[in-house]
């Protein structure tokens, strides 16, 4: 019921926000635009460590993922569509039959803009819409918001929501946020095969235990952006999510309630030395009774020194994620819940630990990022650090608590630009990632993790 009332709410709203937009069309020139983008990665990993004692086995794979959208516009509103599929060929296992071609086309985004409602104090997005765009998460660093869908990796990374931006002033901005994401997509045509040709199923975008199935996520909340002082420029939030029951091997297990205030803050200190601090707590309660908390902590330094030619920057850092000694059994649960911030974040190695998709939590990561722009386009950055689990909870197999030594390199650059004209743009990356696993574990195989990856934009 909640579902469809929620759906109800939204359609109305739509058509009348669209109703208005419609009579400032009448008078204003239409845009109208289109196009596509076509990404190829190849990823390669093995030996990475998961839960009581096993590691994954070695796999290499394309992923092949083609869109198109198209979009209508003018200056009072925008209306957006894009439609995602992903498929994938296996060299290893070969056995496998994951994602093959043409797999699931869907409906990757559909909203509605609407510009300078209320005396031009309020901009909405009504829609399945993303929490990330070109130059990075819309919601601070994507601490506590990204991705919607994370359970189909990177294919897609949309919310079902609406969000209304009221705008005090050009620096001050206050986002309204409601959001319903379902564990299957409604918007799609064909289903993906399950592993080693087994019957047609449709991806499991949302849960919270591996292979579990039926969780929706809904929720939302406040997010204040201030660039009022810009010297010292301050981000502050308040969100609830609901995750409802799931299933798993024939049980049912308990939805839970969450909410979170959170604060960043990103002082300038010199022309060279800035700093970002994030810091979050939750509380909340499982049905049945059993109370949830959290903390998470951010704090870093980076320097930049003024060397135009190649911009070099240095940042030293730890993030800290509250963990769970007793994993909520018999007690209550104090491991931070990543919200929809289950994206790679650090690394790209991590989703394939089996807590589900990204499950970041029970962490504390000091470390050393640093990099350099040259060229034009061209981005290379190295990461490194020991990995601690902030509470030894077993789940490794092993007796303690370092997962290990992280290490991660990615280079970004161009390759063609403005192919057709004033557009058409061919990308890539290479990136690779090692682990030499800790006492967290029993393996002390070094895990890896490889990719290269060519994305074309027309």
């Amino acid at each position: 019921m909640k579902k469809e009332l929620a759906i109800v709410f939204c359609a109305g709203l739509a058509g009348a926000v669209f109703a208005q937009a419609a009579e400032k069309a009448e008078t204003e020139g239409l845009e109208w635009d289109a196009g596509a983008d076509l990404r190829v990665r190849h990823e390669l990993h093995d030996n990475v460590p998961q839960s009581v004692g096993g590691v994954s086995g070695n796999q290499s794979y394309l992923r092949i993922r083609p869109r198109v959208w198209g979009e209508v516009k003018n200056e009072d509103f925008k209306l957006y569509l894009r439609l995602t599929d992903e498929f994938r060929e296996y060299f290893n296992p070969r056995t496998s039959r994951n994602a093959q071609f043409p797999d699931e086309v869907i409906v990757d985004n559909l909203y509605l803009d609407v510009y300078d409602l209320f005396g031009d104090r309020v901009d909405l997005r009504i829609g399945r819409q993303d929490f990330i765009g070109p130059q990075g998460p819309t919601y601070g660093a994507g601490r506590i918001l990204m991705d919607g869908t994370p359970g189909d990796g990177s294919r897609t990374a949309f919310m079902d929501a609406i969000k209304a931006t009221i705008k005090f002033d050009e620096k001050n901005t206050l986002d309204l946020l409601a959001i319903y994401n379902n564990p299957e997509n409604e918007l799609s045509w064909g289903h993906t095969k399950g592993a080693n040709g087994a019957s047609p199923k449709e991806k499991q975008l949302t849960y919270n235990v591996p292979g579990s199935t039926d969780m929706a996520e809904y929720g939302g909340g406040l997010y204040f952006k201030s660039r009022e002082y810009t010297e010292f420029p301050f981000e502050l939030y308040y969100l609830f999510k609901r995750e409802t029951k799931a299933r798993f091997r024939g049980a049912r297990l308990p939805g839970r309630d969450t909410h979170t205030l959170g604060a960043r803050f990103m002082p300038k200190l010199t022309e060279t030395i800035s700093a970002e601090l994030e810091g979050a707590a939750q509380v909340g309660e499982k049905d049945g009774g059993t109370a949830v908390s959290g903390y998470m902590g951010y704090a870093g330094l980076t320097y930049k020194p003024e060397v135009e030619s190649c911009k070099p920057f240095l940042t030293a850092a730890c993030y800290y994620l509250s963990g769970d000694r007793n994993r909520g059994i018999n007690d209550n649960d104090s491991a931070w819940n990543p919200l929809w911030a289950r994206w790679p974040q650090y690394s790209e190695m991590y989703p394939y630990h089996d807590r589900g998709v990204c499950y970041w939590s029970n962490l504390i990561y000091p470390n050393i990022t640093v990099g350099s722009r040259f060229a034009k386009g061209h981005k290379v950055s190295a990461n490194v650090g020991p990995m601690y689990a902030a509470v030894e909870d077993g789940l490794g197999g092993g007796n303690g608590d370092l997962y290990g030594w992280f290490g991660m390199v990615r280079y970004d650059f161009p390759l063609l630009n403005m192919i057709f004209g004033n557009r058409g743009d061919l990308t890539g990356h290479v990136t690779a990632e090692v682990l030499d696993p800790g006492d967290y574990y029993t393996s002390d195989t070094v895990a890896y993790f490889l990719r290269w990856e060519v994305i074309a934009k027309f």
